[in-house]
């Protein structure tokens, strides 16, 4: 046997104090009776009392007293096992740790600024599995995936830029390394956060990515830096310079990383001022669109409450000690009025255990669990305002921020003054997850008069609001763009007709270049058979003048010295 509550059998330390209470009472009562009458004289005047039957009835309130301590204190006999799995998706943080990683355009550095937002992510993941891998001229799986989070934790803080042995930024050797981090075994889909501020120095990445798709990974490129790039220091503190004497400059190869992304289907970040999103690429990208597996199953042990079978017992106690005096209307209420509340007591307990268990498991990142006791929770008390919250909370956690919203918005009709701050701020959050940027800020601005002194809520406010100013940017500059490869395709489509037309006259051209070669042919061809007749005629004549003898001032017949046309006279 075991118990959830057991503090609470330190009530039981007041049944002693009780009975000393009891004790001193009989005595009192006795010596008060004396000096009314004798021990005779009492025999007589009441001789119905039994001081046997008083003591009966104080030990039946003893007796009930210390079961109801035992059922308060929650104890739990015999158990069943429930078969449990947990789901989450694999993920690999590849962090650039060169020497570039020390720039302070982002404060502290790139490197501290980019550990503090993968701790962060650590903070939002429900049950996945995370690795690490850190590489700069060479990369290395510095944790393999893993639950632990707390040593996933360890192994994230030890990274530094001179933690590797080889300079440079080889971003080939990452996606290969976080490659061989996976189960080749686990077909389902797997995801790599690629985090870095440089261009790839050596090997290519393009090709490790093509790779990377087949295998159903995809990877989620985080560029870090500003565009203008920022200087680099050495060991002593100055400024790294090239062999010509200038300022190295660490600039982002933005096209390559978005290569990355887009040949695994996945996304690109830019991070300017150290917000990565990682919130955003988690939650809507990895958590919302990418298979699930399941990363561990079992059986859980399922300890059965026998609170019942003491609270019974004391019950059945102070109903004896009642009967043993007459019994009238007062007793009667008084009996039912006990058993009332001793029903009251096991409902609010049964309740009671049912959050206790959701918040623990809860607090423990059991999220469906939490989500079952709090459901059972509810079931027996619907209107609970502090119900709802704990269910929003835990949608949230889950990812459902169409239900964490529902629970909020029925814990604010139903709930005070005093929750609506919280309750307010909770939907604010959960619509900024949904993309309702508008709402959100509305939400924030309604916590905020409440409690105008709500750091975090100032801050989700002017956050969402930056967030909500650069949607809107971007959509204009996609509007812009749109616009411009509209007028571009017009553009093209115009040139491409004019190319036709251009190409239709090289044909015309050309088929008049061929009519009129042609026609040099036949031309050519006629001077050749006239050629073949006078060479004929040559022959004929030559025939001829062979057959004379010298005859001095015969006139010959001149060969043809006409112009003839020659097709290749290079």
């Amino acid at each position: 046997m075991k118990f959830v509550n057991i503090e609470m059998l330190f009530l039981i330390w007041t049944i002693p104090l009780l009975i000393l209470v009891i004790v001193y009472g009989i005595k009192k009562r006795k010596n008060i009776l004396l000096n009314f009458a004798s021990n005779k004289a009492l025999s007589v005047i009441a001789k119905d009392v039994s001081n046997k039957k008083r003591y009966i009835k104080h030990s039946l309130v003893l007796i009930s007293l210390t079961f109801m301590a035992i059922a308060l204190s929650g104890p739990e006999y015999g158990y069943r096992w429930e078969e449990v799995e947990r789901k989450g998706i694999d993920i690999i943080v590849a962090i650039d740790c060169s020497k570039s990683m020390t720039a302070s355009d982002i404060s502290p550095s790139r490197l501290d600024r980019a550990k503090r937002e993968v701790i962060d992510l650590l903070n939002m993941l429900q049950g996945d599995r995370i690795g690490l891998v850190a590489f700069s001229g060479t990369a290395f799986l510095q944790c393999p995936l893993t639950l632990d989070y707390e040593a996933f934790h360890i192994f994230l803080n030890s990274l530094s830029p001179d933690f590797l042995p080889v300079y440079g930024t080889d971003i080939a050797a990452a996606i290969t390394t976080a490659i061989s981090g996976f189960n080749e075994k686990d077909h389902s889909e797997k995801a790599v956060i690629l985090i870095t501020d440089g261009e790839s120095t050596s090997g290519d990445p393009i090709q490790e990515a093509e790779k990377a798709s087949k295998a159903g990974i995809k990877i989620f490129c985080i560029g870090i830096g500003k565009n203008e790039g920022a200087p680099i220091k050495d060991k002593d503190g100055e400024l790294k310079k090239d062999k010509s004497g200038n300022i190295i400059l660490s600039k982002l190869d933005e096209d390559t990383l978005k290569k990355i992304s887009a040949v695994t289907g996945a996304i690109y970040v830019h991070s300017i001022t150290g917000d990565m999103d990682l919130d955003i690429i988690y939650n809507k990208e990895i958590r919302s669109k990418m298979e699930q597996k399941t990363v561990s199953s079992g059986r859980k042990q399922i300890w059965e409450d026998r609170y019942q079978w003491f609270l019974i017992i004391s019950l059945i106690a102070i109903i004896i000690e009642l009967f043993l005096t007459s019994v009238n209307k007062k007793a009667s209420l008084f009996i039912f009025l006990i058993i009332f509340f001793c029903n009251s007591i096991s409902y609010a307990d049964v309740l009671r255990r049912n959050m206790k268990k959701g918040i623990e498991a809860y607090e423990k990142g059991d999220y469906n669990s939490a989500l079952k006791y709090m459901i059972d929770a509810q079931l027996e008390e619907p209107d609970n305002p502090e119900i709802y919250y704990n269910l929003g909370n835990t949608y949230y956690k889950l990812g459902d921020f169409e239900s964490a919203f529902k629970n909020y918005q029925g814990a604010l009709n139903k709930g005070d003054d005093k929750m609506k701050e919280k309750i307010l701020y909770n939907q604010g959050n959960t619509l900024y997850k949904k993309g309702d940027l508008k709402e959100a800020i509305e939400n924030y601005e309604k916590a905020l008069k409440i409690d105008p002194n709500d750091k975090e809520a100032k801050e989700n406010l002017e956050f969402a609001k930056k967030m909500l100013e650069k949607q809107q940017k971007e959509k204009q500059e996609q509007d812009n763009n749109k616009d411009k490869e509209d007028k571009k395709e017009k553009e093209d489509k115009k040139q491409e007709e004019q190319q036709q037309d251009q190409k239709q006259e090289q044909e015309k051209n050309q088929q008049q270049k061929d009519k009129e070669q042609e026609n040099q042919k036949q031309q050519a061809k006629e001077q050749n058979q006239n050629k073949e007749q006078d060479k004929d005629q040559n022959s004929q004549a030559e025939r001829m003048l062979n057959r004379l003898k010298d005859m001095p001032g015969k006139a010959l017949i001149p060969p043809n010295y006409e112009k003839r046309f020659i097709e290749k006279d290079w």
